[in-house]
C-alpha cells in the first residue's frame, strides 16, 4: 500500500512513511516482544511523561511568542527555551502517537514533519538560530567569504545529548541509547536503523540474526524486530508479527515514538545500507 498523504512519495510504501498499526495509523499500544522484559526498554509504560510535562502538552505544544522571540537573540536564556520546546514537542508527540492521535498534529505536512525533526535533532527554533545569527553576521562581515568561515553558534546541538531530568537523562556523550525498530520487513528496518545511527551520531554495528536456522540477519523474511544498544553496541533482530510500524527511542526513562521508519529518508534517497 502506498502512502497518498501530502508530501508523502507515492511510490514510498506506507510504513515507511507512517507509523501504523490495525491499519490505522500511529496507534502506538502495541508494543514488540521484549520492550518491556529487557532491562526496562522500550516497554508501554515509559510512554507516560511526568505530570507536569504531560499537563503542559495538554495545554497545547504551539511554541510561545516569547521563545520566538528569544530564538531571535542566541544565547544562555534563549538555547533554555528553545530545548524545553523541543523536548515537549517531543513527548507531546509520543503521548499522541500512544493514543493514535499524532497524525494530524504532528506528521500530516512536510512542515511538521520537519518540524519533529528540528525537535529531535537540534532543539525547536535551534536551527532558526543558527541561521538568524549566521546572517547578521555575514550582512556585517566586509569579506564576501566570510560566510564559509563564520561557525554556528553551540546553540546548534542535538537534543538528545542535552539532559532531561524528569527522566533521569543526563545527555551525556557514554549515555546509552536504545533503538526499537518494527517493521514489516528487514530492509525497512535495517534503512531505519543505518539512517537513525547516523542522523544521532550513535556508532553503527551490523545486526545479528536471532531467528533460529536464519545466519544472516538481512535474510530474514517477514516481519521483523530489530534492537540497538549503542553502549554494548549490540544489535539483532527477531521475528515480529504484531502490526506496528516505526522507531522507537529510549533515553534513559523515557521513551520516544514511534517515529516513521522513513522519517530521515521519506523518499528513499539514500542507498540500502550493505550489511
Amino acid at each position: 500500500m502506498c502512502a497518498t498523504r501530502e508530501g508523502a512519495p507515492s511510490s514510498v510504501p506506507r510504513d515507511v512513511m507512517w507509523p501504523v498499526a490495525s491499519g490505522r495509523v500511529s496507534t502506538g499500544r502495541r508494543r514488540a516482544p521484549g520492550h518491556a522484559s529487557r532491562q526496562g526498554a522500550l516497554g508501554p509504560t515509559c510512554c507516560r511523561a511526568p505530570r507536569p510535562v504531560a499537563a503542559q502538552a495538554a495545554a497545547g505544544s504551539a511554541p510561545s511568542t516569547q521563545a520566538r522571540a528569544a530564538a531571535e537573540a542566541p544565547g544562555p536564556a534563549s538555547t533554555t527555551a528553545a530545548l524545553d520546546e523541543a523536548w515537549l514537542l517531543l513527548r507531546d508527540f509520543t503521548l499522541k502517537e500512544f493514543r493514535g492521535v499524532a497524525q494530524e498534529p504532528h506528521l500530516s505536512s512536510p512542515d511538521k514533519r520537519q518540524r519533529l525533526r528540528a525537535a529531535l535533532k537540534l532543539g525547536l527554533f535551534c536551527t532558526s538560530m543558527c541561521l538568524v545569527h549566521l546572517n547578521r553576521q555575514t550582512r556585517l562581515a566586509s569579506d564576501p567569504t566570510a560566510a564559509t568561515t563564520i561557525s554556528f553558534p553551540a546553540t546548534c546541538q542535538l537534543v538528545y545529548r542535552q539532559p532531561h531530568p524528569a527522566s533521569g537523562w543526563t545527555g551525556s556523550p557514554d549515555a546509552e541509547v536504545l533503538l526499537g525498530v518494527v517493521a514489516s520487513d528487514i530492509r525497512f528496518a535495517a534503512r531505519a536503523y543505518r539512517d537513525w545511527c547516523e542522523e544521532l551520531e550513535l556508532p553503527l554495528v551490523p545486526p545479528s540474526s536471532r531467528v533460529d536456522g536464519v545466519a544472516d540477519a538481512m535474510q530474514v523474511v517477514g516481519g521483523v524486530y530489530l534492537k540497538y544498544n549503542s553502549n554494548t553496541q549490540l544489535c539483532y533482530v527477531s521475528r515480529y508479527d504484531g502490526r506496528d510500524r516505526g522507531v522507537l527511542v529510549q533515553l534513559g526513562a523515557m521513551q520516544l515514538g514511534h517515529f516513521p521508519l522513513g522519517f530521515f529518508d521519506e523518499a528513499l534517497v539514500k542507498p540500502p545500507p550493505s550489511f
